[in-house]
């Protein structure tokens, strides 16, 4: 089902808002490339809200002793343990197979930003 959650001019570029849908709370994030994404907004651990938390980006090693900012924007960071996840896909950074956020799909139209649930 489709729910209104805001209007897109309210979702500014790299910013996140938590919304109550069918009674799950669910953090909508407009991305630096301007894409909207909706993830789940409990954190798997301990269950804090990830809207209270960060967007960042993620260092990879290239060789070592070099590191290289990546994602940047694209990297939910749990407010109490720093716990990390791809905006994209729910994924942990630290083991995508097994620790995850659900994601939902997003739609803006007309200037309207919808969740389906």
């Amino acid at each position: 089902m489709k729910y209104t959650v805001c209007k897109a001019e309210e979702l500014k570029t790299g910013q996140m808002k938590a919304f109550t849908v069918d009674r799950k709370s669910i953090v909508v994030i407009r991305s630096q490339n301007g894409e909207v994404y909706a993830l789940r907004n409990v954190c798997p651990h301990k269950g804090p809200a990830l809207s209270d938390g960060s967007l960042d980006g993620t260092c990879l090693a290239s060789e070592p002793g070099e590191y290289n900012l990546e994602k940047v924007g694209e990297v939910l960071k749990c407010p109490w343990h720093n716990w990390e996840f791809d905006i994209k896909t729910g994924c942990s950074l630290f083991d995508p197979e097994n620790v995850r956020v659900k994601t939902f799909d997003v739609l803006e139209e007309e200037g309207t930003v919808f969740v389906q649930v």
